[in-house]
């Protein structure tokens, strides 16, 4: 379906472009009809780049010698002298380029070239002025007579060019005449084969446009899979498989919210391994990985449900978030998780509670408010842990009050 409206839209795309066509050939064709009757006009009008050399004549007489003059006078300070005197010279620059860019006979070159040559000069005398502006206080002052003769020198030195230039405007005038003929044939010829190349290219892009398109739904589709699985990653511990802590942040906060929002208990529970240094240290950092992949499968195994949520804080030290439930059936469940990794039965000789694998747990079930404490309830579990260490390790500690 997607592709037919793309198909629809660049068969639009192409009639348009071959009706603009027409419309520009038969444009085109009442403009040399009209060149041909107002040659002399059109041509002398706007044809030679007249308006350039104009241009750089006023700019040298009206905006660089005003300026200096307006200075000298004390009618302008002199940081708005500098920039003025800047922005006559660049547009000078352009103007000059611009004149550059049309094209030239060999015969032309030696006035162009006496004429840059003039302009360089201008620029670097000009270029002095703007120094001694810069430094008033300076032992040279501005001559407004060679000013006056430079401004004079150049202008003269334009206006030969402009002679020369309207001379040579006649010329292409009578040049122009004798191949009108052969311009407007070439204007249809151009505009025929443009047009077919247009319709051929047009078809030959619908096919390649119909299998990119294809191409990219496919890849769309695949860098979503694998955008997922990026996010997923970066919120998984590589080693335990459970949420890591910065997905925890990102539950913790979401989910307080709406248990006060709902008025509904929130629970969250902190577990520690017991000893478990000392079971790095008599089993090795292999062996000590393997038992926290052991726990945190029983945390997967105990956890299941869509509102429960088992973490890898850091280190040995775990924790779960559980919404929707009762704060006596969180308790039973931290009970379970307790008792199942005990009956783990994973060799512990270093423990001074046990000869196994065991784990101590704090926890805190509240229905929060907007008056508690961002980690209060973090506070809560963590005392309830500690306290649960204290009475001797191996059991649960929970509380409904912070």
């Amino acid at each position: 379906m997607e592709s037919l409206k793309l198909k629809s839209k660049l068969l639009y795309l192409l009639l348009l472009v071959g009706f603009g066509l027409v419309v520009i050939g038969l444009i085109g064709y009442f403009n040399i009809q009209n060149i041909k009757r107002h040659m002399d006009t059109l041509y002398f009008g706007s044809l030679i780049p007249l308006s350039e050399l104009n241009g750089i004549t006023d700019t040298y007489n009206n905006r660089l010698a005003s300026t200096i003059y307006r200075w000298n006078g004390h009618l302008v300070d002199t940081d708005q002298a500098l920039g003025d005197i800047d922005l006559a010279l660049e547009r000078i620059d352009q103007l000059w380029a611009s004149y550059l860019s049309h094209d030239k006979r060999s015969e032309e070159m030696a006035y162009v070239d006496y004429t840059e040559s003039q302009i360089d000069s201008m620029k670097r005398y000009f270029g002095h002025v703007r120094s001694l502006i810069a430094s008033p206080d300076t032992n040279h002052p501005i001559s407004l007579t060679t000013l006056d003769e430079n401004i004079q020198s150049i202008h003269n030195t334009v206006h030969r060019l402009i002679t020369y230039e309207n001379a040579a405007a006649r010329y292409e005038h009578s040049i122009l005449l004798a191949g009108y003929h052969n311009a407007l044939i070439q204007l249809v010829l151009f505009l025929g084969v443009t047009l077919i190349l247009v319709m051929g290219l047009a078809w030959k892009i619908f096919t390649r446009i119909e299998l990119q398109q294809q191409q990219l739904i496919a890849s769309t589709e695949t860098l979503k899979h694998l955008n997922f699985k990026l996010e997923q990653a970066s919120y998984t511990d590589s080693l335990s498989g459970l949420y890591n802590r910065r997905y925890f942040n990102i539950v913790y906060e979401r989910e307080i919210k709406r248990a006060a929002r709902s008025n509904k208990p929130f629970v969250f529970m902190m577990l520690d391994i017991d000893f478990f240094k000392q079971y790095n240290d008599t089993y090795g950092h292999l062996q000590g990985d393997q038992a926290l992949q052991a726990v945190a499968k029983v945390l997967k195994s105990t956890f299941q449900r869509p509102g429960d949520y088992p973490f890898r804080l850091g280190g040995e030290e775990f924790g779960v978030i559980i919404t929707d439930s009762e704060c006596k059936n969180s308790r039973a469940m931290g009970d379970k998780v307790r008792t199942n990794i005990e009956n783990l039965k994973m060799e512990h000789k270093g423990s001074k509670v046990a000869q196994v694998l065991t784990v101590s747990i704090g926890g805190i079930c509240i229905v929060p408010n907007a008056d508690m404490g961002d980690d209060a309830l973090i506070h809560a579990a963590d005392t309830n842990l500690y306290a649960a260490k204290e009475r001797g390790r191996n059991q649960v500690v929970f509380g409904n009050k912070l």
